[in-house]
């Protein structure tokens, strides 16, 4: 956010798990901006929105195989994991969009997007231990 006396800025970043929700939020921007152009005044609010990635869902779940693929390699290396789903905003959502499935694998990094951000050069070494299985899988 950012804002002076005559004009003020909100960026939002929109996303949800289904495609059909994510439209929808894109679409209640768009209606309140013009609520409140008809309150207001043209011109009082501008919307732009400018897509940038999406759930990678949809791309994947016809591919599963990968992803059985990747939790067999960590299973053979001695990997516990848990899948949770993720909306996108990674290089694998993009890839995935691009015609390349790429499911986000686990890196064994904790308290990401903090200060607190940290992994160990044991869970490195785990985790491309991983990519060399899935590698030699294929």
């Amino acid at each position: 956010m950012q804002g002076e006396v005559e004009r003020s800025t909100l960026r939002y970043i929109i996303r949800d798990y289904d495609m059909e929700r994510f439209l929808e939020k894109k679409s209640l921007m768009e209606s309140a901006a013009a609520f409140l152009n008809r309150k207001y005044g043209a011109e009082t609010v501008n919307v732009t929105i400018k897509d940038s990635y999406y759930n990678m869902r949809e791309k994947i779940e016809p591919c599963m195989h990968v992803v059985d693929r990747a939790m067999q390699a960590m299973r053979n290396v001695g990997m516990t994991y848990a899948a949770v789903p993720i909306r996108g905003g990674t290089d694998g959502a993009r890839l995935s969009f691009m015609g390349l499935p790429c499911p986000n694998l686990c890196t064994g990094g904790e308290n990401f997007h903090s200060r607190f951000e940290y992994i160990s050069v044991e869970d490195m070494d785990l985790c491309t231990r991983m990519l060399v299985e899935i590698m030699t899988m294929l």
